[in-house]
């Protein structure tokens, strides 16, 4: 790899985990799996998800587009860029996508549509992380995070 080619997967990989940061402190990492082991929380992010999916829509890419975007929110990935680029080079994301190819565009109309109820399943989600947290500072919390997905999607790739 070159020089230059090197630069720019460091500076797509800086853009992939920054933490388009607002201001705001939450009693939560952006990364999770700081308080929850890998494997619990990606149990819970297949189980929500299938929920999630089974309640929503026919689609068969719905288990995996909510599993990918769960994942990724917990795990403080937030642009549809950034994460269909995920799908292509991480494991678990590759795992969570399953036979489907993820697009952007699949990615951000996804979460468009249904960002009601991401919401609801993230705030499950983060719940399990702070059991002892008021329901109304984990719906903000969730509120937060798809919030900073819409900015990534706003600024775009690097």
């Amino acid at each position: 790899m070159d020089a230059d080619a090197a630069e720019d997967s460091e500076r797509t990989l800086v853009f992939r985990r920054s933490d388009f940061d607002d201001g705001t402190r939450g009693e939560l990492p952006e990364d999770l799996r700081i308080r929850i082991p890998a494997v619990r929380l990606v149990r819970q992010v297949e189980e929500i998800a299938g929920r999630l999916a089974a309640s929503r829509s026919a689609n068969a890419a719905a288990p995996h587009l909510a599993a990918v975007l769960l994942w990724c929110l917990v795990t403080g990935r937030y642009g549809s860029w950034d994460i269909e680029a995920l799908c292509e080079e991480e494991p678990l994301c590759r795992h969570l996508a399953g036979p489907i190819s993820l697009t952007r565009a699949d990615i951000h109309r996804y979460r468009r549509e249904q960002e009601a109820p991401l919401q609801l399943a993230l705030t499950e989600i983060l719940s399990a992380a702070a059991p002892d947290s008021k329901i109304t500072a984990l719906t903000a919390e969730a509120a937060r995070r798809l919030d900073r997905a819409r900015q990534a999607d706003r600024e775009g790739p690097v």
